[in-house]
C-alpha cells in the first residue's frame, strides 16, 4: 500500500516500525518534485505531506516523530 500510495519503499526497521512510520525517513527520503512531475508524484507528495502534518502537528504520538499508518487509507482518494 505504502508503495502505490507513497511512490517510496519502507524499509522494516529503518523507516517503518510495526504500522508506524518514521516522520524523518519520510521526510528524507522523498524526491523533490520538478515541474515535469506527473500527477502521480504530486499526488504521493502531497500524501506524504499530510502524513506529517498528522504525525507532526495534528494528532503526534509521545515523542512526535512518527505517524501511523492507519491514516494514509483515509488518503487513497486525494
Amino acid at each position: 500500500m505504502c508503495d502505490t500510495l507513497l511512490g517510496i519503499t519502507l524499509v522494516k526497521g529503518e523507516s517503518i516500525v510495526g504500522s508506524i512510520i518514521k516522520l524523518k525517513w519520510l521526510r528524507e527520503n522523498l524526491l523533490p518534485i520538478d515541474e515535469n512531475s506527473n500527477i502521480e508524484v504530486i499526488h504521493a507528495h502531497a500524501r506524504a505531506y499530510i502524513l506529517r502534518l498528522i504525525g507532526g502537528a495534528l494528532m503526534p504520538d509521545k515523542t512526535g516523530n512518527k505517524v501511523h499508518l492507519m491514516y494514509l487509507n483515509y488518503l487513497t482518494n486525494l
